[in-house]
């Protein structure tokens, strides 16, 4: 049972690299396909993102000294790979956040132009029965159906950004 929870932990090791490994190469992904930044957002810096990232290994590295049985051990290195990959996305996009010519980026959210149907918040949120908390989110209907709603950090960043991309989508104005 041991050497099980060795090679468990070793091969949990081993995906772990990967994921940190991968960090840059999603930055450069991200700096290529987003094109050229035309509005910075606001984005708080945080180091979160390696406090998360060093506990899923240390997660990882105690297991071989506390066994709790194969499954357990299991569930505990697939929860320290998700969180590490979670904190991947956070490193990857970090300093990133903005209006790009194709997307926009803000937090570990990466939304495409091409893939948004609509901004429905913009359609009601001059309505003087709403209560007003349009102010900092701004939703996104994707193609593919799913919705996403966009935190920003104040209301003058929501403004610009969404007059950025109706200037960059004008299909997306509300009708």
């Amino acid at each position: 049972m041991k050497m099980m929870t060795v090679g468990l932990c070793l091969a949990g090791l081993i995906c772990y690299a990967a994921i940190l490994i991968s960090i840059p190469l999603r930055t450069k992904k991200l700096r290529q396909n987003a094109g050229t930044q035309y509005l910075p957002l606001k984005q708080t810096s945080s180091a979160k993102w390696i406090a998360i990232a060093l506990f899923g290994a240390a997660i990882i590295c105690v297991l071989p000294f506390r066994d709790m049985g194969l499954f357990v051990n299991a569930i505990l290195i697939g929860t320290a790979l998700i969180a590490t990959e979670i904190a991947a996305r956070e490193g990857a996009n970090r300093g990133m956040a903005g209006v790009y010519k194709d997307a926009i980026v803000l937090g570990t959210q990466i939304i495409y132009f091409v893939n948004i149907e609509a901004l429905p918040t913009l359609a009601y949120e001059n309505d003087p029965e709403n209560t007003g908390n349009y102010k900092t989110t701004l939703s996104v209907v994707q193609r593919n159906g799913s919705e996403t709603t966009l935190i920003f950090a104040d209301e003058e960043d929501r403004e610009k950004a969404v007059e950025t991309i109706l200037d960059l989508v004008p299909r997306l104005r509300p009708r």
